[in-house]
């Protein structure tokens, strides 16, 4: 330490000599090293102030070209922002206009949509930062077709299911009128009627579940336990076989599995798997219900022993009925209609292991 303050000293004593600083009286007070800037003939200085001795040295140097270099350097990128900052605000404004021109050509062109949404958007029409609005908006338009045509399906069907009993009513009642009948004949004849009356009730009552449906589809999605959701339906829905022998085996890969869903929707769908499943097994039979994961995907399977399906069948279309078993037809439709709200899939196919068919639920796992 004594060696390092020696040499400074030698230093200090060296720039005096050489007229580099100079030892001066200030009226300051000032016990640290400090620095002070000064112009003299147009020259930058720097002074360096150094107590020393009851003194104070003050060594001097010229920064002038150190200055120039730094301000320049200060100039040049201040100039370098603001023309970088002008480029920006013309572009932005530039790339701005072109959208804006885009997309006021997009607003007049789906304000020119009619209730069909016939056509779909051209992609080559606007530019590629648009390509995925472009494809939502298809998507969104080929979803409205399909609404449209199911709806349209859904109402012509309504009013042949509709049709054709209460023409059967009215055929069975003025036949009866034309002459006079016996008491049995009355009877049979209203009893005929009220079974068609209870076939047109089925099938209103199922038109309102489609209005339900669309209202559950507003549900507030919660997150909860699948597995335990499962397992409480199937045991109520297990008393439905009871009465023909038939029993419901469920079997879980997960013994739970938390998952945010519509449950209203959700058990729509597991209802009518499991229903249609007693209806069309055998008596004494027994319906299996599956739950795994695999790639990220929760699938649900409900195998019946029935004879099978015609895979060539559009099972899902309204009032399509298969088979010898009474039913309104809408089950399936009304299902479809679920897993599309909660962005699933099903399918109806048949089992590869023995006779029957498989209803398949497939839902992503997030």
């Amino acid at each position: 330490m004594q060696n390092e303050q020696e040499r400074l000293i030698q230093k200090i004593e060296l720039l005096i000599q050489n007229n580099n600083a100079k030892l001066v009286d200030l009226d300051e007070n000032i016990n640290k090293i400090s620095f002070t800037f000064t112009e003299e003939k147009d020259k930058k200085i720097i002074n360096i102030i150094y107590p020393y001795k009851e003194k104070y040295i003050i060594a001097k140097e010229d920064i002038t070209q150190v200055y120039n270099f730094l301000n320049t350097i200060f100039l040049s990128f201040v100039a370098l922002g603001l023309c970088a900052l002008s480029l920006i605000i013309f572009y932005s404004f530039f790339i701005s206009k072109i959208f804006a021109t885009y997309l006021h050509h997009l607003s007049l062109k789906i304000s020119k949509f009619d209730d069909n949404v016939s056509n779909l958007l051209e992609q080559k029409e606007y530019p590629y930062e648009l390509k995925e609005l472009i494809i939502n908006i298809n998507h969104l338009i080929k979803r409205i077709q399909n609404y449209n045509l199911t709806q349209k399906e859904l109402f012509i069907g309504i009013a042949h299911e509709l049709k054709t009993p209460l023409a059967v009513i009215k055929t069975k009642n003025d036949v009866t009128l034309m002459k006079d009948r016996d008491i049995q004949y009355y009877k049979d004849t209203i009893n005929q009627t009220n079974n068609s009356v209870n076939n047109m009730n089925n099938i209103i009552s199922s038109v309102l579940k489609i209005g339900r449906q669309e209202g559950a589809q507003f549900e507030e999605s919660k997150e909860l336990d699948i597995i335990k959701l499962i397992e409480k339906e199937c045991k109520n829905y297990a008393l439905l076989g009871i009465k023909n022998g038939q029993k419901l085996q469920c079997k879980h890969e997960l013994s739970s599995l938390n998952m945010k869903i519509q449950s209203t929707l959700f058990i729509q769908i597991l209802s009518n798997f499991i229903q249609n499943a007693f209806k069309f097994s055998p008596a004494n039979s027994t319906i299996y219900l599956n739950t795994y994961v695999e790639d990220k995907q929760f699938i649900l399977e409900v195998l019946d022993n029935g004879d099978g399906v015609d895979e060539n069948n559009d099972y899902f279309a309204p009032f399509k009925r298969y088979g010898k078993k009474d039913g309104v037809g809408l089950g399936l439709f009304l299902s479809k209609q679920a897993a599309t709200a909660l962005k699933a899939k099903i399918s109806l196919e048949n089992r590869k292991d023995s006779k029957g068919a498989i209803a398949k639920l497939i839902m992503n796992v997030k």
